[in-house]
């Protein structure tokens, strides 16, 4: 009769690679959006909501951000929320001014810009 005290130890393990796992663990984390982006998709968010056919004024446009800005850097110090409207307006590019567009075609731009930023 065996001792179950007694029995065969299994044998050595093999090395766990831990930076592979830290990396896929790290993968899964969701990151959020930078404040450039969420300004961006603020302002997109208003565009869409009033009268997203109509043609996009200087007015408008003011308004959008400075209620996207509102919302989204209200908080934070002053050098980070011009940081980030900084970063949120050098993602626009000549050629969306370029074209006369419709509120809701800027908020499109604008939401594909706020990918990338």
């Amino acid at each position: 009769m065996q001792d179950r005290n007694r029995t065969a130890l299994p044998g050595p393990r093999p090395p766990r690679n831990t930076a592979a796992e830290t990396n896929t663990v790290l993968q899964q984390i969701p990151v959020p959006p930078s404040l450039a982006a969420q300004l961006l998709t603020a302002a997109a968010d208003h565009l869409t909501k009033v009268k997203p056919d109509a043609e996009l004024t200087v007015a408008g446009w003011g308004r959008s951000l400075a209620l996207a800005d509102a919302r989204t850097l209200t908080g934070y110090p002053q050098a980070v929320a011009q940081h980030a409207g900084r970063r949120a307006m050098a993602a626009l590019t000549s050629e969306m001014w370029a074209g006369a567009r419709t509120r809701g075609e800027w908020a499109l731009c604008l939401r594909k810009i706020a990918g990338s930023v």
